[in-house]
């Protein structure tokens, strides 16, 4: 088997995408992924990413590879199955400072939060497509909500809350608690708790 093959093996293997770290790994030089772009056999997304030819690959794991980004409020909602509809708009959070490309994005909202929350809440799922991801848990998502209520629509934060509330076997309450104090929320998140529970 050629390395172009081995490299189309690993691609198939890996929900059609493949990154430069991966060809290396197996032991197989970075020239040939060179090559299949040139044979217009795979297609180079972003620097050291790379997808089969005539596939879409998977936007929300393309969007978000080699960034310190986590999808949140809507777009985390919706993997966790707390929101109704298909965000449009992609919502992520990175560290204050951040100056990338993501800025550039005008189908991302970008939320900045100082760098000693920023991980708090952070869990990896797979993407509707299957690769693994990093978005914020329900607890996380449901205090950022509440914090930015005034921004967010009214809708998709009562159906969220409502739905994390009615789902006893995998809500957190302890951990929902304990969030709202870091996060400096804990009077609105008890406030809801006690309306809603």
């Amino acid at each position: 088997m050629s390395k172009e093959e081995q490299i189309l093996n690993l691609i198939k293997e890996n929900n059609g995408i493949i990154t430069s770290k991966e060809v290396s790994k197996h032991g197989i030089n970075r020239i040939f992924l060179t090559r299949l772009v040139k044979s217009g056999k795979i297609e180079r997304i972003k620097k050291g990413l790379y997808i089969l030819s005539n596939t879409w690959g998977d936007e929300y794991f393309n969007l978000t590879f080699g960034i310190n980004a986590i999808f949140s409020y809507d777009t985390a909602l919706y993997f966790l199955g707390l929101c109704e509809t298909v965000p449009t708009i992609y919502h992520i959070t990175v560290c204050r400072g951040y100056n990338g490309k993501l800025n550039h994005d005008d189908n991302v909202k970008l939320h900045f939060v100082k760098r000693e929350i920023f991980e708090l809440g952070k869990i990896e799922i797979k993407s509707p497509q299957g690769q693994i991801i990093s978005c914020y848990n329900a607890e996380r998502c449901i205090c950022d909500l509440l914090k930015n209520k005034d921004n967010e629509d009214l809708e998709t934060v009562k159906y969220a809350i409502t739905e994390y509330l009615r789902d006893k076997q995998n809500r957190d309450l302890p951990k929902l608690v304990e969030y709202s104090k870091k996060l400096k929320i804990e009077s609105e998140v008890n406030r809801y708790l006690e309306v809603l529970m």
